[in-house]
């Protein structure tokens, strides 16, 4: 009888410490799912001076930092937008927090590009002028077309071309200059306003007269300024873009390249 007592005792000593065991295990706080830190860019051709939207993708986390790799100050932004003063190559890295602590981190390598200024083009003019009259009597208008800062310190600051006699049958294509003849191909463009001009040119006594046709101002970075339309290249990689602008029968553009 002693040695079935003893039995019990051991069982229900054996029980008491499984279950001071099992009920200590639960008191344990049991680990959040890890963190996965993950974030794309929106802009195919990140740009300086423009505003690069991040967008972030990570699993499983409440609190995040985002260090973009210029000496900037940190973002705890859950998807934060961010200008970058230079081009460059730059480390973008995003670090997620779980509840609890955990940390995981993504880093990615940007290129950020500036634009610079590639062509030039007339597509149409008005072939009359403010009061209705031909811009030459007798003979299609000889038109100069400028570009430059509205800024700017000497002509080597302004790029331009000289269209002789030309008329409505020309705009079959359109007309201009790019980096493949004679427009330089280091304009960079800065972010501040720059000019289009377009004028009709007489000779007077030997002596070439001026005569404004349109002028426009616009900030060719941000692509922002009246009767302006931005346009992506076709095949959709962000490279090249073509802000038309069309007032009073004028049509022209330029063309931008991001490298």
């Amino acid at each position: 009888m002693k040695e079935v007592k003893n039995l019990i005792l051991n069982y229900i000593t054996r029980v008491m410490a499984l279950s001071a065991i099992f009920l200590a295990s639960c008191s344990e706080k049991d680990p959040l799912p890890l963190s996965h830190a993950s974030f794309v860019i929106r802009d195919v051709a990140p740009e300086r001076l423009v505003p690069i939207k991040f967008e972030n993708k990570s699993l499983n986390a409440i609190s995040y930092s985002w260090d973009f790799g210029d000496s900037s100050e940190f973002s705890t932004e859950i998807a934060p937008i961010h200008t970058y003063e230079e081009s460059g190559d730059f480390i973008v890295t995003l670090t997620a927090f779980t509840e609890d602590g955990q940390i995981s981190t993504e880093a990615r390598e940007i290129r950020v590009g500036q634009r610079f200024l590639t062509g030039m083009y007339i597509t149409n003019i008005n072939m009359k002028d403010a009061d209705g009259k031909p811009w030459d009597s007798g003979s299609d208008p000889d038109v100069l077309m400028q570009f430059g800062p509205i800024d700017f310190e000497t002509e080597d600051d302004i790029e331009g071309f000289y269209v002789k006699n030309l008329n409505p049958d020309h705009f079959v294509k359109a007309i201009g200059i790019s980096t493949l003849d004679y427009l330089r191909d280091d304009f960079l463009l800065n972010n501040e306003n720059y000019f289009i001009l377009l004028q009709e040119v007489d000779t007077v006594k030997s002596k070439p007269v001026y005569n404004d046709m349109v002028e426009l101002g616009f900030n060719p970075v941000v692509v922002d300024g009246e009767f302006m339309v931005e346009v992506k290249r076709a095949d959709g990689t962000g490279d090249l873009t073509l802000p038309f602008i069309v007032v009073n029968q004028y049509q022209f553009f330029l063309e931008f390249e991001i490298r």
